[in-house]
């Protein structure tokens, strides 16, 4: 999940507890930063490892580090296929534990594919008159063995039920709202505000517990221990892309698809995480959804003129079938993009 996503579900709305440590499970980044010719680019492949305390899995992590350190891991690997004249690495530590390695090296952008040599992703660049352009074709994803994707399905269907209780709570709220149209903006003010606020709206006995149960069912969607190491699980599951990928061009691109824009304009190519895969299902079964409309690129801070914005939206919802049918459009939205491609204004040599 990208850190802009994280700010909004953390901080937009308290709508629910956003449990779940960015530490505790190994994170990859690359970046990729191509110069104004078009035919260098420079790439950085960062491996975040949790400390030992945060660890979900130390034997696992610890070797890593290991092979890290004897540099047989994946990027190591990946980086000698490249065969650059030099790379740099530079290894980050606490309390003398490996928490950090980035690996940086420049190539020409011909040879950006043999990065990708054991992964299901394509990575080709074109040159024209004038410009340069990026085209990544994500495949079906290789990278979990057997066992990894049959646990990763069976958790998946598990959190795909608390999916299916989210809907049905919200759907009870919506029902009851339809009915006493006047108290929808009350309602949604009680669920967006923060629990220990101390100016709570008035509500009945009724209309609060359709508010804690709503706020369990959010909670239940990322407060769980294992919903990080999910996360984890169906990205080698269903992402091909070995790393959240992030590409810097000259100037102001020509082209863009598939990428994300994030911060000081980089280019961002990551699938959703399983939350955000879940508010991405609005319409499908409740609009407007409490969470996708939290969670929204441009999401106030205030409860109540959030509360009177989505309180005058209409309010529509359908049965959930059951979990088998929320766990395969969940899948559907944890893949990739089927291309991502950015095309721009290259310096002509002369």
């Amino acid at each position: 999940m990208s850190s802009s996503a994280k700010k909004r579900i953390a901080s937009a709305i308290a709508i629910f507890a956003f449990g779940a440590s960015c530490g505790t499970i190994v994170h990859h980044d690359l970046t990729l930063t191509f110069d104004d010719s078009g035919e260098r680019v420079t790439i950085a492949a960062a491996t975040s490892i949790p400390t030992t305390k945060d660890s979900k899995d130390r034997a696992r992590d610890d070797h890593l580090r290991e092979d890290i350190l004897a540099g047989r891991d994946e990027w190591s690997l990946r980086f000698a296929n490249a065969n650059p004249e030099s790379y740099r690495v530079v290894l980050d530590r606490a309390k003398g534990e490996l928490i950090r390695a980035e690996r940086s090296a420049r190539i020409d952008t011909a040879d950006l594919q043999k990065i990708f040599f054991d992964v299901s992703v394509s990575a080709v660049v074109t040159r024209g008159d004038g410009w340069a352009e990026l085209a990544i074709y994500p495949g079906t994803s290789t990278r979990a063995t057997r066992p990894q994707r049959d646990d990763a399905e069976k958790k998946l269907r598990a959190y795909s039920k608390r999916a299916v209780r989210y809907f049905s709570a919200v759907r009870a709220m919506y029902d009851y709202m339809n009915e006493h149209p006047p108290r929808a903006k009350e309602i949604f003010a009680a669920l967006f505000r923060d629990e220990d606020d101390t100016q709570q709206p008035l509500l009945s006995s009724e209309e609060r517990d359709l508010v804690i149960v709503l706020r369990t069912a959010l909670n239940a969607l990322t407060e769980d221990d294992n919903t990080e190491q999910l996360e984890a699980d169906a990205d080698l599951v269903y992402n091909p892309l070995p790393a959240r990928i992030v590409v810097h061009v000259p100037g102001e691109p020509l082209i863009v698809e598939g990428f994300a824009a994030g911060k000081d304009r980089e280019l961002v190519a990551e699938p959703p995480s399983l939350l955000e895969a879940v508010a991405s299902l609005e319409g499908r079964w409740v609009t407007p959804d409490p969470l996708a409309f939290a969670t929204r690129p441009d999401a106030g801070n205030d409860p109540t003129s959030e509360a009177a914005i989505i309180a005058a939206m209409p309010r529509r919802t359908s049965a959930v079938v059951g979990a088998i049918e929320v766990s395969d459009a969940i899948v559907q939205k944890l893949r990739p993009a089927p291309r991502y491609r950015v095309r721009w204004i290259v310096r002509r040599q002369g």
